[in-house]
């Protein structure tokens, strides 16, 4: 598995390098974002870790980029980050980011993020090619995908904001309460569409033969 380690201090770069590469990854590096768009062009790692306080371009803009692009923007993003995200950053960059860690980063959090992706992802990547092989029609496929996605950014969005507000900070932000309970409201929904949706596949997929 290939990952990218973007972030403009050097020493951090080769402590991930390090960590990565002692457990059979192969690492590409890239010191800021400008770098890291650049060797984009060239390279596709599977996973990219993405710092956020760079002095170049910092790494909102670099994840905004990734995202816009048709070629990288199905690529894992794990966000590097000094501090907890605020309640606005969160609300506003859930949705693009595939999870995120606070620094100092132990080896063991940075490779159980790693792990749970690429084990999350084979899951989904061979529901939906058995469901192909099985004929199953695209839209209903897009729209697993689509479910999936929306269902996971939503249950990042509620973890941030749990981390960030304690309860007796949420007995005093009220606004913050009830934004978490409708949040909360729109992942049961969803993860309710995505398992009749999920059944439905299976079984069209076991009716296949």
């Amino acid at each position: 598995m290939k990952v990218m380690v973007v972030d403009d201090e050097p020493d951090i770069v080769d402590l991930l390098k390090l960590m990565l590469g002692s457990q059979g990854y192969d690492v590409i590096t890239a010191c800021g974002g400008s770098e890291c768009l650049e060797k984009l062009q060239q390279d596709m790692p599977d996973l990219i870790l993405l710092d956020i306080i760079m002095s170049d371009i910092d790494g909102w803009t670099v994840l905004s980029r990734i995202r816009q692009d048709e070629r990288l923007k199905s690529i894992p993003v794990v966000i590097l980050t000094a501090k907890q995200l605020t309640a606005e950053v969160a609300q506003k960059k859930a949705p693009y980011i595939t999870e995120y860690l606070v620094k100092p980063i132990t080896k063991e959090g940075l490779l159980s993020v790693i792990e749970n992706i690429i084990s999350s992802s084979k899951k989904i990547e061979d529901f939906i090619a058995a469901a192909r092989k099985a004929g199953v029609d695209q839209d209903i496929i897009d729209k697993y995908v689509q479910l999936n996605q929306q269902t996971g950014a939503y249950k990042r969005l509620h973890t941030s904001l749990t981390q960030i507000y304690t309860k007796k900070k949420l007995e005093r932000e009220k606004s913050i309460k009830n934004t978490m309970d409708s949040i909360k409201r729109l992942i049961d929904l969803r993860e309710r569409d995505l398992t009749k949706l999920h059944a439905r596949i299976e079984e069209m997929i076991a009716a296949s033969g």
